[in-house]
């Protein structure tokens, strides 16, 4: 539970800053999603979102901080169950470890929410994670103590050039997260969605966060350090 709900803060912290600069107005009964764009030296490509059996296309719709597209689509009200993200290692190192996920909303009209709010009211959020981290991310540095390993989960290797499919919400969760949004309001109202690719491990034990390469600080357990792309290049 401790996992997940970390995993849930992971995805939330991601993708908050992205509403500063959007201004989509939908149109009534459809979903938007809004997926992070990757940077010229991230490691993880985003090359297809896939809804049920739909690829979806940005709609076009510029932002300032190109950071982001967006796309606007007609999907039922279980539409997370059948969104799913396509990535590609486009580095020259193996994935491990990969997390995925987005912030779920009641509306895509960003610019008019941030006008009544000042903040975007979240309705909960979507996540999914393939692999096992590295003994570099077992211990946490708040807790004080050495987290236990992911061996409920398969291990996973994701190679150089390699692609790989996973929904935005493991399958075996969705029904707790319908559930979740439910006792406060319908499943229908969550027709946004902000996401992608939030954290990724190496088999070398560094990690990308947050358009940044992290690797483990040895006097400091739990801790992390920013590397340069090209100090990341080359710690083989």
């Amino acid at each position: 539970m401790l996992c997940k709900l970390v995993f849930r803060l992971l995805i939330v912290g991601a993708f908050s800053t992205t509403f500063a600069f959007a201004q989509s107005l939908a149109p009534a009964g459809s979903k938007t999603l809004l997926v992070d764009r990757p940077a010229s030296n991230d490691p993880i490509m985003m090359v297809k979102v896939i809804e049920g059996a739909t690829d979806l296309k940005s709609d076009g719709h510029e932002y300032p901080n190109k950071s982001v597209w967006e796309s606007v689509f007609t999907a039922g009200d279980d539409w997370l169950k059948d969104l799913s993200f396509t990535i590609k290692n486009v580095s020259e190192k193996t994935v491990i470890y990969v997390v995925v996920g987005c912030g779920l909303y009641e509306t895509g009209d960003w610019k008019a929410e941030l006008a009544k709010h000042q903040t975007i009211p979240l309705v909960g959020s979507a996540s999914n994670v393939v692999g096992r981290r590295p003994d570099e991310a077992l211990y946490s540095a708040s807790l004080g103590r050495r987290l236990k390993p992911d061996s409920a989960r398969a291990p996973f290797e994701l190679a150089p050039g390699q692609e790989f499919t996973m929904p935005v919400e493991s399958p075996a969760d969705y029904e707790a997260l319908r559930s979740r949004i439910e006792e406060k309001q319908p499943m229908s109202s969550v027709t946004a969605c902000n996401g992608g690719i939030s954290q990724v491990f190496f088999q070398d034990g560094t990690q990308w966060q947050g358009h940044h390469y992290l690797r483990a600080d040895l006097e400091r357990p739990g801790r992390w350090v920013r590397m340069s792309f090209e100090e990341w290049s080359g710690s083989h």
